[in-house]
């Protein structure tokens, strides 16, 4: 399938945008492209560390096989980001200043961290624990630290672009229910966890809204395009082609000095402890090369699609 962008109506939102892109659907398969790298028994996660990549800091998450479909995100970096809205000013993650470039901390997360006009943002991205002792899920978190001297506004929202064996078509579950219009849960609907599910019934992806830290304000399943398009004016209404999920911290004062955060979990289910190794390993570049394991297709075709994403293309729904 195709993903696009619908044209911006002005020039400087188009400038910005760094999801105008079309990516072939075609099968996935691993090359080597710019990116840091971890991975345990269970997940292997990839982060862009490419300064000049227009998806700086995004990623890509897999189950850790040698299956080409072993995809639990999109294939291209710039699927699964957040967005920041400072005082009313709303942009990429990937748009600040960085501040330092992704890391592998001592725990075995990857950090990132940009500056937005003295408030900074570290994406904070570490393998965790689900319903079982598995380190079977990727904990998503920004942490928002006010350095300036007066108080501001902020609202954060991350979106996660799952891809379950090369599908971007699976219907999101709530509750039992399959959500093929975009839907919005808020207040006492927001549901505590969310999934997609095979043919079989099995469970192939799996959500935990809140991650223990502060909770997120409302939970939308859409189409990612229209996540893409609008931003913070996204409102759910239409049917859902291309599956996505929103997590969204609703816009509130952060005091000069104080700092917040957002998370939230997303991974593998599992009903009792595996055998796997939950230890969080990095991966050793090559020489000549960052030696991250991307998710994009071979030959030509891969080539077409790495040098979309360099682009900042907008194109018209069909």
């Amino acid at each position: 399938m195709l993903k696009k962008h619908k044209k911006y109506v002005t020039a400087s939102l188009a400038a910005v945008s760094v999801f105008s892109f079309t990516a072939a659907a075609f099968s996935l398969r691993p090359i080597k492209t710019n990116g840091i790298n971890i991975h345990n028994d269970y997940l292997a996660l990839t982060v862009q560390d490419d300064e000049d990549a227009n998806d700086f800091g995004g990623y890509m998450l897999r189950r850790n096989n040698d299956d080409p479909s072993a995809t639990l995100t999109y294939s291209q970096y710039c699927t699964s980001f957040a967005q920041v809205d400072i005082n009313g000013s709303v942009k990429l993650f990937s748009e600040g200043e960085t501040v330092k470039k992704p890391y592998t901390d001592s725990d075995g997360a990857i950090i990132t961290v940009q500056d937005f006009d003295g408030v900074e943002i570290t994406q904070k991205l570490s393998f965790t624990t689900g319903n079982t002792s598995n380190y079977d899920m990727l904990r998503i978190e920004y942490i928002a630290e006010n350095k300036t001297d007066s108080d501001i506004s902020i609202a954060v929202r991350t979106v996660i672009d799952p891809t379950i064996a090369d599908s971007e078509s699976d219907a999101v579950q709530v509750g039992g229910s399959a959500y093929t219009k975009e839907t919005s849960f808020s207040g006492n609907n927001l549901p505590e966890t969310w999934c997609i599910k095979n043919d079989a019934g099995v469970i192939t992806a799996y959500g935990i809204t809140s991650d223990g830290s502060t909770a997120p304000d409302v939970f939308d399943i859409a189409d990612w395009k229209d996540l893409s398009n609008e931003r913070f004016g996204y409102k759910a209404d239409g049917d859902i082609s291309d599956n996505a999920v929103a997590l969204t911290w609703n816009s509130k004062t952060l005091k000069a000095g104080a700092d917040m955060t957002c998370g939230t979990k997303y991974g593998l289910y599992s009903e009792k402890p595996g055998t796997g190794s939950n230890e969080t390993k990095k991966d050793s570049p090559k020489t000549g090369d960052k030696g991250a394991k991307a998710f994009a297709g071979t030959g030509a075709a891969a080539l077409i699609v790495l040098a979309a994403t360099r682009k900042r293309r907008a194109e018209d729904d069909e």
